[in-house]
């Protein structure tokens, strides 16, 4: 039986608003970042979305949903830390986070 923690739900929950919040803040710059900037972003909320409710609904594929999120979260991160703006790395801080806490989700058995 997998462990989850407040931690990590808060986790999921934090980089979700965060990368939503980033989103809305670059469509309405107009900003120059690339589509894939911008895609890499979205995809990392939905997951860090999805792993949210798969956690709260004990879903059978919470380790499944944990490795896509840890793999999304470390990317956007790495997307972000490039950035010298602090909203960016506030984002990176925060995926950072919610992968580390998310990483014993992604690698532990559903037996």
């Amino acid at each position: 039986m997998i462990t989850v923690t407040s931690h990590q739900t808060q986790a999921c929950f934090e980089a979700w608003i965060n990368c939503e919040n980033l989103l809305v803040n670059l469509a309405e710059v107009k900003n120059t970042f690339s589509r894939k900037f911008s895609k890499i972003i979205d995809e990392c909320a939905m997951i860090c979305m999805g792993t949210f409710h798969a956690i709260k609904s004990y879903s059978p594929n919470i380790s499944n949903l944990a490795l896509l999120c840890v793999g999304i979260c470390e990317e956007c991160a790495e997307l972000c830390e490039e950035q010298e703006e602090e909203r960016f790395r506030e984002c990176a801080r925060i995926c950072r986070d919610c992968s580390q806490k998310i990483s014993e989700l992604a690698y532990s058995s559903n037996s």
